[in-house]
């Protein structure tokens, strides 16, 4: 497959794909550096964004920082590189978590899963209206599936009992959260004031309703 030239567009639609992941209340807890040497993309967690009473313990950025990451992946392997991915990070530098690195040109054409991928990272977006609980399709589960094993991952659908539980932890949590002083004041300064401010990190006050 013919590769892009690495130029400056190609760049900026990489880092651009990355930046369209979801992630924590719209935290987008990442910054990006890219090392002209290595021809890589430096992803850093910024935990100047992050939610301290809501992520103590960083597991939703770095949730976040994962998607970006994957993102940045999906963009790469677009423009007809080869991308090899290093997970991070190391005692000495913490806020380094990924290193994603051109190689050489695809050895194989971009198979239409990946096209569909690349392409969905431009139409996500959230959507906050509630569950059905209309159980999902048989087809759409095994696609699903397919879709979480081609990334070394193995999905797994909770039986109704299964379900029922997470949903009182769930619903337990929430009221927790509700409770919290600390947490309700951190949450409303991630609201914008506008309804119509989507354009930074952060929620629409839409959303919050």
């Amino acid at each position: 497959m013919l590769s892009v030239p690495l130029d400056a567009e190609t760049l900026e639609t990489c880092i651009a794909a990355a930046m369209a992941a979801p992630s924590f209340f719209n935290t987008q807890p990442w910054r990006f550096r890219l090392d002209a040497k290595n021809v890589a993309f430096q992803v850093r967690a910024a935990p100047e964004r992050s939610l301290r009473h809501a992520d103590p313990a960083g597991r939703a950025l770095h949730l976040s920082v994962g998607a970006s990451v994957f993102n940045l992946r999906v963009a790469v392997s677009h423009f007809g590189w080869s991308p090899v991915l290093r997970l991070l990070p190391r005692p000495e530098n913490p806020r380094l978590l990924a290193a994603a690195r051109r190689t050489g040109a695809l050895r194989r054409p971009t198979t239409k899963h990946r096209a569909d991928l690349y392409s969905a990272i431009w139409r996500r977006h959230s959507s906050r209206f509630p569950f059905t609980g209309q159980p999902l399709p048989p087809q759409a589960r095994a696609e699903l599936a397919e879709a979480a094993q081609a990334e070394g991952a193995s999905p797994a659908f909770p039986e109704a009992a299964d379900t029922a539980r997470l949903l009182r932890v769930t619903a337990e949590a929430e009221q927790r959260n509700r409770l919290d002083a600390d947490r309700g004041t951190e949450s409303r300064g991630r609201v914008h004031r506008d309804p119509d401010d989507v354009t930074d990190a952060g929620l629409p006050r839409w959303a919050s309703a």
